[in-house]
C-alpha cells in the first residue's frame, strides 16, 4: 500500500476571462522507505503541486 498516491493533478487560477495551467497531469505514488526529489525549471510548478496536496 502506497504512503502517497497522486494521479492526474491539475492546478489552475482563474485570470480575466481563462484559466492559468500550473500544474496539469502528474502522477506519482511513493512507496514506505522511498525519496522522492521534484527536480525543474523555476516555474514549473513545483511548489504549486506540493501546495495542492496540504
Amino acid at each position: 500500500m502506497p504512503l502517497l498516491e497522486i494521479e492526474d493533478l491539475h492546478v489552475g487560477f482563474p485570470t480575466q476571462g481563462s484559466v492559468l495551467h500550473a500544474v496539469e497531469g502528474v502522477s506519482l505514488t511513493l512507496e514506505e522507505g522511498e525519496v522522492l526529489g521534484i527536480v525543474g525549471e523555476s516555474g514549473s510548478g513545483k511548489s504549486v503541486a506540493l501546495m495542492a496536496l496540504t
